[in-house]
């Protein structure tokens, strides 16, 4: 949200031909956070819902299914460094291996500590392939 609201502070309202809402109004700024807090809740439940099915998928093999409810689970705002971790293996299983390593970075500074292995590993296995 406060990423949002920065763009927004960069942006000229009226530069279109047409009136557009004014985007330094207050009162329209409270009404998105009050929007963005009142739908917490909502959100924490698909949160929850995306990131058990996506350590179902994981658990079965499944890495577009882990890739998709990774990022269903993420669009909601909340986070943690599993679903970056698993997402991250499902990227490796699956050739992409520098999607990979990003997901496994980012699973590091969430405080996923396994990831630090798992990217240890990775290096090794593009060193192996450089050499090739």
């Amino acid at each position: 949200m406060a990423l949002w609201c920065s763009i927004a502070l960069g942006c000229y309202a009226q530069d279109t031909l047409f009136p557009q809402a004014d985007l330094y109004d207050t009162g329209m700024m409270n009404t998105y956070i009050n929007a963005y807090r009142e739908t917490a809740g909502i959100r924490m439940q698909n949160y929850n819902y995306y990131s058990d099915l996506s350590v179902e998928a994981y658990n079965a093999g499944q890495w577009y299914d882990v890739i998709k409810y990774v990022n269903e689970a993420l669009s909601t705002g909340y986070y943690c460094g599993m679903l970056y971790f698993i997402r991250g293996f499902a990227y490796e299983s699956l050739g992409n291996l520098k999607a990979a390593k990003n997901d496994y970075k980012t699973s590091i500074k969430n405080n996923y500590r396994d990831a630090e292995i798992a990217l240890r590993a990775l290096k090794e296995k593009i060193k192996q392939r450089k050499r090739r």
